[in-house]
């Protein structure tokens, strides 16, 4: 008995001790899709969306009933999301050209896993499980067959690592799904050093971001001809974080 539990700590051993990359597809919004690579490196996780937007956009198709959809110009960047902690996300973003390190404490997931359905994804046996997430209901596929309690984005909780995440009323973006994963992945990836003298917390970080926001609005409002009238509405987020625990 003895050996045999010894034989079973040493193949746990080898399993995590595995260099892992997972290739997932972002769908951000209706128009657009990032890349995100996953990195499970020894005791390192880490997740990488691409500043390379992927895009969906049919500018033939972008009127509506009089309506037409802008994108903005600013510079996109890579955003890094540090998960050793999986109840506290750190984030390398932006706002502008300026680099912050998020704090960000995610609540327990409350999974619900008892279904019945599977998926093969990226050559993985998948169970379902759904929960809610900060305002959206979601269903995941994770597969047992390795034993990370992690996946993309700042997703965590499951017995089995998550390779695909979608928002269940909001089918045109907030998704994401393995297109492919190496479970022998060669490069010895070096995780960016996080600067622990300027974190910010989550929610300082979006008040910025909102100041920001306006700030940019007024420039533009500023340069309307004499006259003219403009409203602006709150428009209620269609990210994956719709609520936050403060609010």
């Amino acid at each position: 008995m003895k050996a045999i539990l010894m034989l079973l700590f040493f193949w746990t051993g080898v399993l995590y001790s595995q260099n892992i990359k997972v290739i997932y597809m972002n769908k951000n919004s209706k128009f657009t899709t990032f890349q995100e690579d996953l990195f499970i490196t020894k005791n390192n996780i880490v997740s990488i969306r691409d500043s390379i937007t992927i895009n969906t956009f049919d500018e033939k198709n972008s009127m509506n009933n009089n309506q037409a959809i802008f994108f903005t110009k600013d510079k996109l960047y890579k955003i890094f999301y540090y998960k050793n902690n999986p109840n506290k996300t750190i984030i390398k973003d932006y706002i502008g050209d300026t680099i912050y390190f998020v704090e960000d404490d995610i609540p327990v997931i409350k999974w619900s896993t008892n279904y019945n359905e599977t998926k093969n994804i990226a050559g993985f046996l998948c169970n379902k499980a759904t929960a809610e997430f900060r305002g959206s209901k979601i269903t995941a596929f994770y597969t047992k067959d390795l034993k990370y309690n992690t996946g993309p984005f700042k997703f965590y909780g499951l017995d089995g690592l998550i390779l695909e995440i979608s928002e269940n009323e909001n089918l045109e973006y907030n998704s994401w799904v393995a297109i492919k994963v190496d479970t022998n992945y060669k490069n010895d990836y070096k995780i960016p050093e996080i600067k622990e003298s300027i974190k910010i917390k989550l929610r300082d970080f979006l008040e910025i971001k909102e100041k920001k926001k306006e700030e940019d609005f007024d420039k533009i409002v500023s340069k309307a001809p004499a006259g003219t009238i403009i409203t602006r509405h709150k428009i209620k987020r269609n990210e994956i974080e719709k609520i936050y625990e403060w609010e």
